[in-house]
């Protein structure tokens, strides 16, 4: 058996790529210069009628707005009074239920034994199809020139939620993943 490491490779690869939920997207504005920005601050909404918060928690918002301020700091940028920054941060959440679908099973078969004057039988094979729901949450994180109220840098984390998903540490990770392509200063 010496093609089993190799088919329980295949198996482990083929497991952990479907496993992986988490999708991370990004864009920037080619024209903008980074070099110029050293600190950033977050967003006020001009309109006051637009919340703060974007409908989560203020202890959601706390551990995203941490996670974001950690990973720019990282970064070598600093954070500034609102209205003196360079950069204004400002992130929006939402969230959303999917359908997951598997199926497994084979097909029909043939081969020689009690037929019917043939020779051959057929018999039928067995499939099965499971659906399951599950949340999925999208954070995404715009970068905003303060001076020319244009955006420069929007990046994007999605991820299949389960009920340790807002503990700092998740947040942490997707946070860092998300700012992973933040130009550093």
């Amino acid at each position: 058996m010496r093609f089993a490491p190799t088919i329980l490779a295949i198996v482990a690869l083929a497991f952990a790529v479907s496993c992986s939920s988490t999708r991370v997207s990004s864009d920037r504005d080619l024209e903008a210069d980074f070099s110029g920005y050293s600190t950033f601050s977050w967003y006020s909404a001009r309109d006051p009628d637009t919340p703060s918060t974007n409908g989560t928690s203020q202890i959601f918002d706390g551990r995203i707005r941490r996670a974001l301020a950690r990973e720019l700091e990282a970064k070598g940028y600093s954070e500034s009074a609102s209205g003196t920054a360079d950069l204004e941060v400002a992130y929006y959440t939402s969230l959303s239920s999917q359908l997951r679908m598997y199926g497994t099973g084979w097909g029909y078969g043939w081969g020689y034994g009690p037929t019917w004057g043939f020779g051959y039988s057929y018999w039928p094979g067995w499939g099965m199809t499971t659906v399951s729901n599950y949340l999925e949450g999208t954070v995404i994180v715009d970068i905003i020139d303060r001076k020319k109220n244009q955006l420069v840098w929007r990046g994007a984390v999605t991820s299949a939620l389960s009920k340790r998903s807002s503990s700092d540490e998740k947040i942490n990770q997707a946070m860092a993943r998300v700012m992973a392509s933040f130009p550093a200063k």
